[in-house]
């Protein structure tokens, strides 16, 4: 909440007039003469100096936490109170051994204590009146220069009353207050009431921790009235003046406390909304790395994938032009069927890279249908020229096994695996296709004559741009091929994953749940291709 709406609470309003009434309560007795107990005082001395002291340097943090000038007026107006009041104990000390009648009881001891019952609202009202704020860099030094200079009205106040004893009025003479002490004891009150009327009048501009000031000053009024009705000491205007200023002391230092400990629960509540914005913040920036990553692997996709069909499209191109005269109708009818199939699958592939683009990692869209084995596998030398396809051997598929799987997926991982074992492979090539021990899952194998995987590349053989260095051979494409086929049969429920043949080649296999026969189920089945090379949108 702003400090110019801090609201003042209740609690406060109700220590500080409980201060007044008992002090009021207590006039028409309070020259009532009460036994001696020096003890009293020496407790009172030292509560009062070290709850000031504390407050001021609660007070004080404050400061350097927000800057705001006003609080650091009423630490130095607390530190002013607790310096004066050691000064205060000291001539009490004495007070104890030279008598009653002394010039330490009669002058110095009486004009420290008006000096802190009106000196103390006197700086609170005119200190404390600010609202400007002091930069981060400039707090320690301006609070510095505040204490040097509390120090220094101290010394001043301390240095005039018992120094000057002799020139300044005396307050009671021969244990009896005179007439100069009454009006000064007047002039204090006047400037204790009118400290506290000034604090009221902009309470709800002065934030919350230093609104308990009001107890204090009210405290200072109390004792000034008590003062005045029940001047001689030890009386029981005396005892209760003093124990009201500790306990309104006390008072404030708790209200203080609690305050603060509210501070710092807010600030501990607004750390971990600030420490859960910046996870959040790093989640999202990590998600969009994330995300330009994926693109860029998109990207490396289409270069890389892109090169089979267009290599297809080359080669029939060139096999047509050169042998257009010893081919046969049928075979260029081939061809051209081929060189058509080719574009099918570079135009569908277009489409499906383009949705990948648009899918966050992880998040590949399938439409699974039921693919029958033995159409996947007959579709799944389609893309290799006639040259390859004649070092290509297909085995039966298991009678009546199907697979749950997106169409587009399966022919892609199957076509990614022959072409890189003809690629790599001078040998011979064999797909096949079986069910599991329990018929749940077919596997497809697709077996090489080559040269295998290094055995310490083999963990990193479907990561993303990884590719196994052969000996004497040149790097070919973007070593993504397998990292998509192992996305796209992740997001299809499967697994991909290589094997080494005795004593040489490789054997990659793809496995995907089995299509359960159900009437719902939509079966791929007769025009294969068709369903294939169909564009999604």
């Amino acid at each position: 909440m702003a400090v110019e709406d801090a609201p003042v609470r209740r609690s406060l309003w109700v220590c500080a007039v409980a201060v007044l009434t008992v002090a009021l309560a207590v006039v028409p007795v309070a020259d009532h003469r009460l036994a001696v107990h020096s003890y009293l005082m020496v407790a009172f001395l030292v509560l009062m100096v070290a709850g000031d002291l504390l407050t001021a340097h609660l007070l004080r943090q404050q400061f350097l936490a927000g800057g705001r000038l006003a609080t650091l007026g009423l630490s130095s107006a607390y530190l002013y109170s607790a310096l004066v009041m050691v000064v205060y104990a000291v001539v009490s000390a004495k007070i104890q051994r030279a008598g009653v009648e002394s010039t330490w009881a009669e002058v110095c001891g009486p004009w420290l204590f008006l000096a802190v019952l009106s000196g103390f609202p006197l700086l609170v009202a005119t200190l404390s009146a600010g609202r400007s704020g002091v930069p981060r860099t400039r707090r320690r030094i301006v609070a510095a220069a505040a204490t040097v200079a509390v120090l220094t009205l101290t010394a001043a106040v301390a240095g005039t009353v018992v120094a000057g004893a002799g020139r300044l009025p005396r307050i009671y003479q021969g244990g009896t207050p005179t007439e100069a002490g009454r009006w000064a004891v007047c002039v204090a009150l006047v400037i204790a009431a009118a400290g506290l009327l000034t604090v009221i009048r902009n309470l709800r501009h002065r934030p919350r921790v230093e609104q308990w000031v009001v107890v204090a000053l009210s405290a200072s009024l109390a004792t000034t009235i008590l003062f005045l009705a029940g001047p001689q000491r030890y009386t029981l205007g005396y005892y209760v003046a003093r124990v009201t200023m500790l306990v309104s002391s006390g008072v404030v230092l708790l209200a203080l406390l609690a305050e603060t400990a509210h501070l710092y629960r807010r600030l501990s509540a607004a750390h971990e909304d600030l420490d859960h914005a910046h996870r959040e913040l790093s989640r999202r920036a990590e998600d969009l790395e994330a995300a330009g990553a994926w693109k860029s692997d998109i990207i490396a996709t289409l270069t890389h994938e892109i090169n089979q069909p267009l290599a297809v499209i080359s080669a029939y191109s060139e096999e047509l032009t050169q042998e257009w005269d010893t081919t046969t109708d049928s075979e260029r009818r081939a061809a051209v069927q081929a060189l058509g199939n080719r574009v099918d699958q570079l135009l569908d592939m277009a489409a499906h890279l383009l949705a990948l683009c648009r899918a966050e990692p992880g998040e590949i869209r399938t439409e699974p249908v039921a693919v029958p084995v033995e159409k996947a596998l007959a579709r799944a030398t389609d893309n290799l020229t006639k040259q390859a396809r004649t070092r290509v051997t297909v085995g039966p598929a298991p009678p009546g096994a199907a697979v749950w799987a997106d169409p587009v997926h399966l022919h892609e991982v199957l076509t990614n695996f022959i072409t890189n074992a003809v690629k790599y492979s001078p040998g011979g090539i064999h797909v096949s296709a079986a069910l599991d021990s329990v018929g749940a899952e077919v596997r497809f194998a697709v077996t090489d004559e080559g040269n295998g995987v290094p055995p310490d590349f083999v963990e990193h053989l479907f990561d993303r741009f990884t590719q196994a260095e052969q000996p004497g051979e040149a790097r070919t494409g973007a070593g993504f091929g397998l990292y998509l086929s192992r996305l796209l049969a992740e997001a299809n429920h499967g697994q991909v994953w290589y094997e080494a043949v005795v004593p040489h080649g490789s054997r990659f296999l793809l496995r995907l749940p089995c299509a359960q026969r159900h009437p719902s189920l939509r079966l791929v089945d007769g025009d294969l291709p068709d369903e294939f090379s169909a564009t999604r949108q």
